[in-house]
């Protein structure tokens, strides 16, 4: 069933063409990724479908069961609210029967005698189980949970809680929401691997629509069975998961090209025929070819993607082989300590990926490497001729005042324009691009900002704090690339797990305060922690298969009495005929009328034996046992 259907919508922003003559549907129940490059326009296409923005021209229908959930940015009319009811009040049908439900126990604990009321409260009881909602405070629980909220943290209120924890906080009420269609933009970024993880198994397991704008490509392959590449005002539709799409968009865009030259080729030959022959003894055939030219529908010559960034890390020359040295360090604010007894050694080519929890300690831990923070027991040790780089996830050191240029200008304020301009090049930043404002960028347009003031001045030991955040796939790609063949050490803190399976070649892993190091990529350490805690891998997925089976049952249960019920009133539906039909029998029928007695008797036979069937359909359902 179609939920949504776009018909020529466009929209532009001054110069930007964001979509042009767009027409699209959305079924029920598809999961679909949408990328493209940064500062394409998916945002405003999500906004466009969540009503929050308009097209130009075009239209765009909702069918009558289309209920669409998108995060709000803006969170200030709910910041007194505490987490649990912020994220119940996404079902505020809910809450309304459940207030109506106790509002009627009070009144019949007074006045138990009132039969109308009794039958009312049965009618919002068997409402509010149908709709789930005996469960719903359970199904919160384990949403809030998986993405990485303590229980402890559930009556918190909103304005106690960091940016990107709101941001989380958003993510738990759209998912805990009505809408069938759901708009989900980076919903990854502020999520570690585990609740990253976790996210992925709960939309596989829902049964609504989603499109998902996010450039985790692992977790798009697990997520999404459908890909929209948005580019040029256009979507083109790619099946199959993200790794699919990569490998048909290179043999797509190879096709379009032969499809294109051939046909030019084939026009310049007809053209070249036409133009000997039309005054000469072929004039008809040339005629004919003219004809045929001027009907065939021309292939639009395929425009090539804007540049990908080239991104190269330089390193400022060969450090000793000792890198950095951790030696039994203790990190805390206070007497609290954050994490205790950390021992690690980055040595010279390493590529190390720091992994844990939100809230683990690793920020804390950058903040020690890049001498921020002292350690209340043990010892830092940087090495000789060692030049740190450090990349700040909250994306600090910009400007949001003055222009892409300005800004680069500002590690290198005695550099020509022309080479500043070309360095910026290498990071997608071409042409014009390079005068607009920073407050006007797209987030991963001010990553890539941000890397290349960080990667103007050579170094031998980068620092990155979560990167890829709003970077695009080819953007990730060339960061990729960049620091594999980089020749200085790296500390990369990530939740993307194929990024991590790229670059690092050992990772550190923070865990209740402590490090423990995996001499390998991601997907080493993944194998090896598996093996290690089987009972602790198996506890959340044993409870998880608990809550959903109780789930199913409670379902299961509902469509029971809603069959029984169906069942009687067809019972009494047909014995009201079948009395119907006696009636008629014994008073209204004249007793020479041989035909019609003969039909009626017929009837009242084939009655008798349908109720008979009916009974015992309703004797099943009634003894079939759900516990």
């Amino acid at each position: 069933m179609t939920l949504l259907a776009a018909e020529k919508i466009s929209k532009k922003f001054k110069d930007q063409v964001i979509v042009e003559q767009l027409s699209f549907t959305i079924q029920e129940g598809e999961r679909i990724a949408l990328v493209g490059k940064n500062g394409i326009g998916k945002t405003t296409l999500l906004e466009i479908l969540a009503d929050k923005q308009r097209p130009d021209s075009g239209t765009i229908t909702r069918s009558r069961t289309c209920l669409v959930d998108y995060v709000e940015q803006e969170k200030t009319e709910y910041l007194d609210m505490s987490l649990f009811d912020f994220v119940a009040d996404s079902r505020a049908d809910l809450l309304d029967t459940l207030r109506k439900i106790r509002e009627l126990e009070h009144y019949l604990e007074e006045q138990p005698g009132d039969s109308d009321q009794l039958r009312r409260l049965g009618e919002l009881q068997q409402a509010f189980e149908q709709q789930d909602g005996f469960n719903f405070d359970i199904e919160i629980t384990l949403i809030l949970t998986g993405l990485g909220f303590g229980r402890d943290r559930f009556s918190d209120r909103l304005s106690n809680f960091s940016g990107g924890e709101k941001n989380r906080a958003g993510l738990a009420r759209l998912l805990a929401g009505r809408g069938n269609l759901l708009l989900l933009d980076e919903p990854t970024n502020h999520l570690d691997i585990e609740s990253t993880a976790w996210l992925e198994d709960y939309l596989n397991k829902l049964d609504k629509a989603c499109i998902i704008v996010s450039h985790d490509r692992a977790f798009l392959n697990s997520a999404a069975d459908k890909v929209w590449e948005m580019a040029f005002g256009r979507i083109e539709t790619y099946t199959g998961g993200i790794n699919r799409y990569l490998t048909d968009r290179t043999k797509r865009r190879e096709l379009q090209e032969h499809r294109f030259r051939h046909q030019q080729e084939e026009i310049k030959r007809i053209e070249d025929f036409i133009q000997r022959n039309m005054a000469g003894q072929k004039t008809k055939q040339a005629q004919s070819k003219l004809k045929y030219l001027n009907r065939i529908r021309r292939l639009e010559a395929p425009r090539n993607d804007p540049k990908s960034p080239s991104i190269k890390l330089e390193s400022s020359g060969r450090s000793w082989a000792h890198v950095l040295s951790l030696e039994s360090v203790t990190l805390g604010y206070g007497d609290l300590p954050v994490v205790e007894d950390v021992k690690f050694d980055i040595y010279r080519g390493d590529k190390i990926g720091l992994i844990g929890r939100n809230g683990s300690g690793k920020s804390t831990l950058l903040r020690a490497l890049i001498g921020e923070l002292e350690p209340s027991e043990g010892n830092i040790r940087l090495g000789n001729n060692v030049e740190v780089a450090y990349f700040d996830q909250e994306l600090s050191d910009l400007h949001e005042t003055v222009s892409i240029l300005d800004n680069i200008w500002e590690v290198d304020p005695s550099a020509e324009a022309g080479t500043m301009r070309g360095f910026l090049g290498r990071f997608g930043f071409t042409g014009e691009d390079v005068f607009k404002m920073v407050s006007a960028l797209s987030g991963g347009e001010k990553t890539k900002l941000c890397l290349a003031k960080l990667l103007y001045h050579p170094a031998n030991l980068v620092i990155l704090d979560e990167p890829t955040n709003h970077l695009d796939i080819y953007a990730r790609e060339a960061l990729e690339s960049a620091l594999q063949e980089f020749d200085g050490s790296c500390l990369v803190v990530s939740h993307d797990r194929y990024f991590l399976d790229e670059v690092v070649n050992k990772v550190v892993y923070i865990n209740e305060g402590r490090a423990e190091v995996y001499p390998g990529n991601y997907s080493y350490f993944h194998e090896k922690k598996s093996e290690q805690q089987p009972s602790a891998r198996n506890k959340p997925a044993k409870d998880k298969t608990d809550y959903l089976e109780f789930k199913e049952q409670s379902k299961r249960r509902s469509r029971l009495k809603k069959d029984i019920a169906a069942t009687r009133e067809r019972v009494a539906r047909l014995e009201k005929e079948l009395a119907e039909l006696v009636e008629q029998l014994n008073n209204n029928v004249p007793a020479d009328d041989w035909e019609a007695l003969k039909e009626l008797t017929e009837r009242k036979q084939a009655l008798e034996n349908e109720i008979i069937e009916v009974y015992v359909a309703l004797e099943k359902l009634e003894d079939t046992n759900l516990d």
